[in-house]
């Protein structure tokens, strides 16, 4: 039997923040108020040029996607940033994986209220199913994090084969 490279994709759509366009339409109301007050004020213009930088990077950051990949026992999870710019955020290998869950199941209730550190990295959509998986955080001297992902079932399937005491459906 020969063994064989497992990979698999989810990713979890988070969509635009309403805070963060808030922000934008925020910054688009002060730079056409400096670029009024440039004309009669050329030293102001220059902010002007900073408040149109300002509006342009935080349009860019207004919709959030998550890609997760699982390849061979490391799960890697990537932001996307309106479907353009995609940033390396989080890396973790299944042999540091403690229990993986749903959201508020038996197997991860233990976990909760314990004061560990939180990663949110689902859609925060309530119909979609969301998991719960606890690992130790070798970046933070093995301290325990818990991740939030939605995952679909040849995600957990891939998962469960390498650690099968570990992952509840």
């Amino acid at each position: 039997m020969y063994l064989q490279d497992v990979h698999v994709e989810n990713y979890a759509n988070r969509g635009k923040s309403m805070g963060m366009q808030m922000l934008f339409v925020f910054m688009v109301i002060v730079s056409i108020l400096s670029m009024m007050i440039g004309l009669f004020a050329p030293p102001v213009f220059l902010a002007t040029i900073a408040f149109v930088l300002l509006a342009w990077f935080i349009k860019s950051r207004v919709e959030l996607d998550f890609d997760y990949a699982y390849t061979n026992g490391s799960i890697d999870i990537a932001k996307v940033f309106d479907k353009s710019s995609r940033k390396k955020f989080l890396n973790f290998d299944m042999k540091d994986v403690i229990v993986v869950g749903p959201v508020g199941s038996d197997a991860v209730r233990a976990y909760q209220g314990r004061g560990i550190k939180i990663i949110d990295c689902s859609a925060r959509n309530p119909e979609i199913k969301t998991y719960e998986i606890v690992y130790h955080d070798k970046k933070s001297n093995n301290a325990e994090t818990i991740v939030l992902m939605d995952l679909e079932d040849d995600f957990l399937e891939a998962m469960k084969a390498v650690a099968p005491r570990a992952v509840n459906k």
